[in-house]
C-alpha cells in the first residue's frame, strides 16, 4: 500500500455536519408551515454569459449542438417525422445558485473533519464532494434583512445576529434545531441594477457564528455571493463564517439564491434542496424550492 493510500483510508467519505440536526421533528415543522400549497423556485436563471460572476469564476457558456436551423437548411433531417434540439452548458459550480460542498473550504491546510486539503486534487475531492450532500427537506425561516424603504444593503454591510433575532421575534417565530436560515440582503437586485461589486457585498456579520451554533441551524442561504459580509469584519480572518461554520461545524451554505419573489417578508416555509451528485465536486448548482 502506498503512503498516499494509507494516509487517506481512514477518512470517512461523508460527514453529516450540521445536517445531523435535521430530524423528523424538523421536517414535520416544515410540513406544518405549508399553508397556501404554493411552490417558489429560488434558483437564478442560467443565461449564457450571465452572472453575477464571483471572483475567479468563468461566465456561463450555453451553446446548441442541434437546433431548428439545422433542419431548415437541410444539415439535419428528421427521421420518420422525428427531429430534436440539443444543447450543452459549461457552468462554474459556484457561478449560479448553488450549495457548497464541505470540501470547498480549507483552514490551515484542512477541510471539515480534519481532512487534509491535499485530498482535493485536479480530478476533484476524494472526500466530502457534492455527491455526499443528501436531498434536504426542513423548515426554513426566511428573513428579509433589508430595511423598509431600502432596495438593498450597501456593500460591506454586516448583518448582526441581534438584527436577525429581532426580525424573527417580530414575526412571532422561534428558531429550532435543524431549521434552515435564508437571508435576503438585496444583493441580487443590486446586481441587476448595476450596483453590485464582486469583491464587496453585504451579508451576515461575524457575530452570527456563535448565534448559528447556539440555534443549531443546519444550513444558511442568501442572495449574495458568499452568505457572509465581505470584506471581513474580523482582522486577520478572511471569512469568519466560512471558517467558523462551514469548516468548523459543517454548516452548508447556499449562495446566490433568488429571493426577490419573497422580498419584504420574514416567514416560515418548507425548504427542499436536491443537489446534483457531482462526484468530487466542490459545489452543486441547484434550484432550491420553498413550499408556502
Amino acid at each position: 500500500m502506498s503512503s498516499h493510500q494509507s494516509s487517506t483510508q481512514n477518512y470517512p467519505t461523508t460527514l453529516s455536519g450540521a445536517l445531523r440536526f435535521i430530524d423528523k421533528a424538523a421536517v414535520a415543522r416544515g410540513m406544518a408551515a405549508v399553508k397556501r400549497y404554493e411552490a417558489i423556485s429560488l434558483g437564478m436563471p442560467i443565461v449564457h454569459g450571465g452572472g453575477p460572476i464571483a471572483p475567479l469564476r468563468s461566465p456561463t457558456q450555453h451553446y446548441m449542438r442541434r437546433h431548428g436551423g439545422d433542419y431548415a437548411t437541410g444539415a439535419k433531417k428528421e427521421v420518420d417525422g422525428f427531429g430534436f434540439s440539443d444543447d450543452v452548458i459549461m457552468l462554474s459550480t459556484h457561478g449560479t445558485t448553488h450549495v457548497d460542498a464541505l470540501c470547498h473550504v480549507f483552514c490551515c491546510g484542512h477541510m471539515f473533519g480534519g481532512i487534509p486539503a491535499s485530498e482535493v486534487s485536479s480530478s476533484g475531492s476524494r472526500h466530502l464532494g457534492a455527491e455526499t450532500i443528501p436531498a434536504i427537506a426542513t423548515r426554513a425561516i426566511v428573513v428579509d434583512a433589508v430595511p423598509e424603504g431600502t432596495q438593498w444593503l450597501a456593500p460591506g454591510h454586516g448583518i448582526p445576529a441581534a438584527r436577525l433575532q429581532a426580525l424573527i421575534d417580530a414575526a412571532g417565530l422561534t428558531v429550532e434545531p435543524g431549521d434552515a436560515l435564508i437571508v435576503r440582503t438585496g444583493s441580487l437586485l443590486a446586481y441587476r441594477h448595476g450596483e453590485a461589486h464582486d469583491r464587496s457585498w453585504p451579508g451576515l456579520g461575524a457575530d452570527c457564528v456563535e448565534w448559528v451554533k447556539e440555534k443549531k441551524i443546519s444550513l444558511i442561504g442568501a442572495d449574495n455571493i458568499g452568505v457572509e459580509v465581505i470584506p471581513s469584519q474580523v482582522p486577520g480572518v478572511a471569512t469568519p463564517l466560512h471558517s467558523g461554520l462551514m469548516f468548523a461545524e459543517g454548516v452548508l451554505f447556499i449562495e446566490l439564491m433568488d429571493l426577490e419573489a419573497v422580498a419584504g417578508k420574514t416567514f416560515e416555509a418548507m425548504l427542499t434542496v436536491n443537489p446534483l451528485r457531482i462526484v468530487g465536486g466542490t459545489a452543486s448548482p441547484l434550484a432550491p424550492m420553498l413550499l408556502l
